[in-house]
């Protein structure tokens, strides 16, 4: 016999995205939040688990003071 779950899980990711040297923190989260976020299509999906929803809002990282955890990459 066959069951079937829901699972559930909390998703991250890591964008790149370019900005100006000088950027200002608002600047920086702005064009993080612009960054194309990672998707999954049904064509990336197992043939037996078919359905993977991810809800919600991406929301930035932040450090213990509430900064955006934003690095240059180099």
């Amino acid at each position: 016999m066959k069951y079937r779950a829901l699972m559930t899980q909390t998703a991250s990711c890591v964008v790149e995205f370019d900005a100006p040297e000088d950027a200002t923190p608002e600047q920086l989260r702005e064009a993080a939040y612009d960054a194309e976020t990672p998707s999954l299509c049904h064509y990336c999906a197992d043939s037996r688990n078919q359905s993977l929803n991810i809800e919600g809002e991406w929301e930035l990282a932040v450090d213990d003071q509430g900064a955006p955890e934003i690095h240059i990459d180099e």
